[in-house]
């Protein structure tokens, strides 16, 4: 018989969880850098768009478990960096001066979701968590964005510009290992997550022959799950940075962010057999517990940002 341990963890809920080892993620603070390449074409009311992103991550965080080691195990990774990539494409369109809507189609590899903390099964008298490697699965989602743009003429310098995005992401991928009998309770490999985005930001352009020289910017962007899991706020970045403009057409651009992510239980967490988990009766007391595990894990990063941005104007002059 194994014995059970009451474990204290960041939990939604109250109530003892019946566990040999915690669940909650290994969630280890990080340092990405980050680059962004982003080009723009105007014509009459439409904006056409497109945009790549590469992140990486600074070290390697080898394959981290909850309790600090880093064996090698059937589904386990040996040490790897985190590696996003994303590019999207789409339209703006100006309803009127103040107002954008647009609509996006976005790719991606390397995006980490609340799923991705699993286990390999009981190995050797002990649990094996860590983060699944996704740097080679593709992610799609459908994004749609409602700008409003605002001058605000009253602040000192007046040349500020206040920004509002409101975005709806819809996001889809298919990962087998969800399925696998050796990930930690068994999930679908098919997962569909939807998400709102909520980014005010202020501006400053600093002119120079009425024309930009510096633009200065200040932005918060939270994500708020609609579909999934126990929390509302999943996902928050601050940026502070500024664009130099080399040309009307080209400008150049760094920035800092502190991201911050909150993951909540995966789904195969429910699927958990309670005699490997919890040693526990099915249907009794402390299996009700095992299985209704909630927790919250919070890992922070510094982001390093450089960017490159083209905008051309195709309007004809009348």
């Amino acid at each position: 018989m194994h014995r059970i341990r009451y474990l204290a963890v960041s939990l939604l809920g109250s109530g003892a969880i019946y566990a040999w080892q915690t669940p909650a993620p290994a969630a280890k603070d990080t340092f990405f850098y980050n680059t962004i390449f982003r080009t723009q074409v105007r014509y009459k009311s439409a904006l056409p768009f497109f945009e790549t992103n590469y992140r990486i991550e600074n070290e390697n965080q080898g394959n981290p478990r909850i309790d600090g080691t880093a064996n090698t195990s059937p589904m386990g990774l040996t040490a790897f960096r985190q590696q996003t990539w994303h590019a999207t494409i789409g339209s703006y369109y100006n309803v009127i001066p103040n107002l954008m809507v647009g609509g996006f189609y976005r790719y991606s590899m390397g995006e980490r979701h609340r799923n991705d903390w699993i286990s390999s099964g009981w190995n050797s008298g002990t649990w094996d968590w860590f983060w699944l490697n996704t740097n080679n699965r593709p992610d799609h989602s459908f994004i749609g964005d409602i700008t409003w743009r605002q001058l605000l003429p009253f602040l000192p310098g007046e040349n500020w510009v206040f920004e509002l995005k409101n975005r709806i992401q819809y996001t889809w991928y298919t990962d087998d290992r969800y399925a696998a009998r050796d990930n930690w309770g068994q999930s679908s490999a098919n997962v569909a997550q939807t998400k709102y985005i909520l980014r005010p930001g202020l501006q400053y352009f600093w002119l120079k022959d009425d024309s930009p020289f510096i633009t200065f910017f200040l932005q918060y962007e939270a994500h708020f799950a609609l579909n999934y899991g126990n929390r509302r706020l999943v996902e928050s970045w601050g940026y502070f940075g500024f664009f130099y403009h080399v040309t009307e057409a080209v400008a150049l651009g760094i920035n800092i962010a502190r991201a911050q992510w909150w993951w909540s239980e995966s789904d195969s967490i429910k699927n958990v057999r309670a005699q490997e988990m919890c040693n526990t009766t099915v249907g009794s007391t402390a299996d009700t517990a095992c299985r209704g595990i909630q927790y919250t894990a919070t890992q922070r990063a510094f982001v390093l940002g450089m960017t490159a941005m083209m905008r051309f104007d195709f309007t004809p002059i009348e």
